[in-house]
């Protein structure tokens, strides 16, 4: 693996931990009582972005590569 795509995959993990934090806070929230609605707005955002960054790097695999994930899914 190259540094790009090593570099694309850490990023990929990081917004993957951000979503996971965006639900923590969400859940803290309601258990507070406190409205949601920015920190879910947030959480659409966060992984509408990661389903984009995936999209994106699909496209710099080598086509082999490429089919086993589209086959895996």
């Amino acid at each position: 693996m190259d540094f790009t795509m090593g570099a694309a995959l850490q990023h990929i993990r990081r917004m993957e931990e951000r979503i996971e934090q965006q639900n923590a806070v969400i859940v803290e929230l309601v258990r507070a009582g406190e409205d949601t609605i920015e920190a879910a707005n947030r959480l659409g955002l966060l992984r509408r972005a990661l389903e984009e960054m995936r999209i994106q790097l699909l496209g710099l695999l080598p086509t082999e590569t490429q089919d086993r994930l589209r086959a895996a899914r």
